[in-house]
C-alpha cells in the first residue's frame, strides 16, 4: 500500500544518542533521589526533627518526585514509538514499536531492544513505509483530551485479521497534529456506534482517595512518633494503605484513558 502520510515523533530519527540520553536520564533520577534521601537524613539530624516521622515524609515526597519524573520519561517513550500511517486509500494504520521486538528482562535485554527499536524508528523515518505489524484503526469510540496526550479508545483490525478493542495514546508533540487528530475524528463522527454510558471512574476514584486519606490518618496517629493509636493497628493500615493507593491510581488511569 502507499502512504499519504506518516505521523511520527521528531525524536524517532535520532539514533544511538538519544538512546543514551534516555539511559542518561534514567540514571540521572535514580542519583537524584539518592542525594535527596542523604541531604534529607542529613538535614533531619542537623535541625534534630523527629526522625521517625521525619523520615516517612522524607521517603513519601521522594518517591513521588520519582514517579513523577518516570512518568514523563515514559509518555516521551510511547510517542516516539507510536506511529501513524494514513494510506492512499484513506485507511489509517497505528504501530506501537515498542512490542516490535522481544524484550527480556534482564538489563542487557532490555538495552538491546531498545537498540533495536531504535534502529527499526530510524530507518522507518528516512524511508517511510508501513509495516506487517501495524494495525488497522477501522473505528474510535472515544477520544479524552488530557494535559499531555489524548487517549484514543478503538477499535482494530490486527495483521492476522482478528478485530480487538484497544487503546492508543496520542502524546501532544507530532508534525501536523491537528490533521491527525481530524483523521480520527473523521473515523468516529462516520461510524454508528452505541451511545456510552456514563463513567463510574469518579466515583470509584472520589471512594478510593477517601480510604486513603482515612488510613493514612490511622498511620500517622499510631506510628510511635505520636502515639495517640495504639502502634498494633500500624503495620496492617500500612499494608492497607498500599492496596488503597494501587486502586486509587487504577481508577485514576482508568478514566484518564476515558473509560
Amino acid at each position: 500500500m502507499r502512504l499519504k502520510r506518516v505521523w511520527i515523533s521528531p525524536d524517532a530519527g535520532k539514533g544511538g544518542c538519544h538512546l543514551l540520553r534516555v539511559w542518561g536520564v534514567i540514571l540521572g533520577i535514580t542519583l537524584l533521589m539518592m542525594l535527596l534521601v542523604a541531604g534529607g537524613m542529613a538535614l533531619i539530624d542537623l535541625f534534630q526533627l523527629p526522625r521517625e516521622a521525619a523520615s516517612l515524609f522524607l521517603v513519601v515526597i521522594v518517591t513521588a518526585l520519582a514517579v513523577f519524573l518516570a512518568i514523563r520519561v515514559g509518555w516521551n517513550s510511547v510517542r516516539n514509538a507510536t506511529i501513524f500511517f494514513l494510506t492512499e486509500e484513506d485507511r489509517l494504520f497505528v504501530l506501537d514499536a515498542r512490542f516490535l521486538f522481544a524484550q527480556r528482562r534482564d538489563i542487557l535485554g532490555q538495552v538491546k531492544g531498545m537498540a533495536e527499536t531504535k534502529q527499526f524508528l530510524r530507518i522507518l523515518s528516512q524511508k517511510p513505509y508501513l509495516p506487517a505489524g501495524a494495525d488497522e484503526l477501522i473505528a474510535v469510540k472515544k477520544i479524552k483530551e488530557n494535559r499531555r496526550y489524548y487517549a484514543v479508545n478503538c477499535r482494530v483490525r490486527h495483521p492476522n485479521r482478528r478485530v480487538a478493542d484497544r487503546f492508543y495514546y496520542v502524546v501532544k508533540g507530532y508534525e501536523d497534529e491537528p490533521e491527525l487528530l481530524r483523521q480520527l475524528e473523521q473515523r468516529q463522527t462516520d461510524l454508528e456506534l452505541p451511545e456510552l454510558q456514563e463513567s463510574r471512574m469518579p466515583h470509584y476514584i472520589l471512594l478510593s482517595a477517601v480510604c486513603c486519606v482515612v488510613l493514612i490518618c490511622v498511620c500517622v496517629f499510631s506510628h510511635p512518633a505520636f502515639g495517640v493509636l495504639p502502634q498494633l493497628v500500624y503495620f496492617p493500615c500500612l499494608a492497607a494503605v498500599t492496596v488503597a493507593v494501587f486502586f486509587l491510581l487504577y481508577f485514576i488511569l482508568r478514566y484518564r484513558r476515558g473509560e
